[in-house]
């Protein structure tokens, strides 16, 4: 009987491990199907449509002017000494108002509006510069339509300068740089 339990004992043994082995082997490899997802959106595109022109203006006999050109609708105001004057910068031709943009994109998109918070523009001749602090209308944007559509959005950049007693006279350009980005 002793030789019968050994044996019953053996015989147990090799079937569990037979079955650990078997286990083991069916748990060699998983598999899992996964899915892919891509959107794809058309560039996003920046037109200038209008400059930023401050227009003409007469510099005090004393103290400063601010010359401000809002953001929004691009009209002009004068708070201080000085005087506008209704014509428009006779260097560029151009009215005074805001610059205004038209981005083209994919539709029912954000994206953001970066302007510079100032540049400097030099007087055409010499050395001198006055400041533009400029001002957006807005710094984010959403485009038209929905996606897989075009999509567009406009927007304004309005600034202010300091017009004083010590502003030389002349006509002053410079230039920014204006970008957009999908959010």
């Amino acid at each position: 009987m002793a030789q019968a339990r050994k044996f019953f004992i053996a015989a147990l043994a090799a079937t569990a491990a037979a079955a650990a082995a078997s286990a083991a082997h069916a748990q060699h490899t998983a598999s899992v199907q996964t899915n892919s997802t891509v959107t794809v959106f058309r560039p996003i595109t920046l037109t200038k449509n209008t400059d930023l022109s401050f227009g003409t203006v007469v510099r005090p006999l004393t103290g400063s002017g601010t010359v401000l050109i809002n953001k929004d609708d691009g009209s002009r105001s004068l708070t201080g000494s000085g005087a506008l004057l209704n014509t428009g910068n006779p260097n560029s031709q151009a009215a005074p108002g805001r610059a205004t943009y038209t981005v083209n994109g994919e539709g029912g998109q954000t994206f953001s509006i970066t302007v510079p918070p100032t540049f400097n523009m030099t007087r055409t001749g010499g050395s001198e510069n006055i400041q533009v602090v400029l001002t957006p209308s807005a710094t984010t944007g959403l485009l038209s339509n929905a996606l897989g559509q075009a999509g567009s959005a406009t927007f304004g950049v309005g600034g202010s300068i300091i017009v004083d007693t010590n502003s030389a006279g002349g006509a002053y350009t410079g230039s920014f740089t204006t970008t957009v980005a999908y959010n």
